[in-house]
């Protein structure tokens, strides 16, 4: 995300506040779950509910993924693997063994940044562009997160853009260039969990 989503006291205030890393170190453990024992396939874990700040509900679940502070060498791989071959079966093969090996053991290499690629048409896309801002409810495995996000379209060129078209890509050899990304940004001295560690 821009260096505009947030000023730089927030950011200091949020690095201080430990659902931060709660919340990290659970995203990272149930990703890195999902691609050792499922395929890479997405749990609840990945998947918040979208709510407005009124309560009202724009999507029951949207598949989000989490981005890395520095994502250029995770974008070069997933372009090399998704170029490299035609065969869906291979790349899909290749990014689990990418994903499920170091990339999520290192929690502070994210800082809570997440994007969701959606249809151009979407009408969560619509609704989430014109507020601005969502509040994303995770909610698996007994453990639940409540937290407020700024949101905005991200442009072709972004690194988070790139990484998460091609991380998708590697998963869905059909995917349209005619897509959206939104990248969610975290207000974390608003978020809730539930243990609270």
């Amino acid at each position: 995300m821009g260096a505009d989503t947030i000023d730089s006291d927030s950011n200091l205030r949020n690095e201080q506040l430990p659902i931060k890393d709660h919340f990290l170190g659970w995203q990272c453990r149930v990703r890195e779950y999902a691609m050792r024992n499922g395929d890479g396939r997405p749990t609840k874990g990945m998947r918040p509910r979208v709510l407005l700040e009124d309560g009202a509900e724009v999507a029951s679940a949207a598949t989000l993924l989490l981005v890395p502070i520095h994502p250029q060498e995770s974008i070069q791989q997933f372009r090399f693997m998704a170029l490299k071959t035609n065969d869906p079966r291979d790349r899909l093969k290749k990014a689990i063994e990418l994903l499920s090996s170091t990339f999520y053991q290192h929690v502070e290499n994210f800082s809570g940044v997440m994007t969701g690629l959606f249809p151009g048409s979407s009408e969560t896309v619509k609704t989430l562009v014109n507020k601005k801002s969502c509040v994303l409810e995770f909610d698996y495995q007994q453990q639940s997160f409540r937290i407020p996000f700024r949101v905005r379209v991200l442009k072709k060129k972004e690194p988070a853009y790139e990484f998460t078209y091609w991380h998708n890509f590697l998963f869905n050899p059909y995917l349209s260039p005619e897509v959206k990304v939104l990248g969610f940004d975290p207000n974390w001295s608003g978020a809730f969990a539930d243990p609270s560690s």
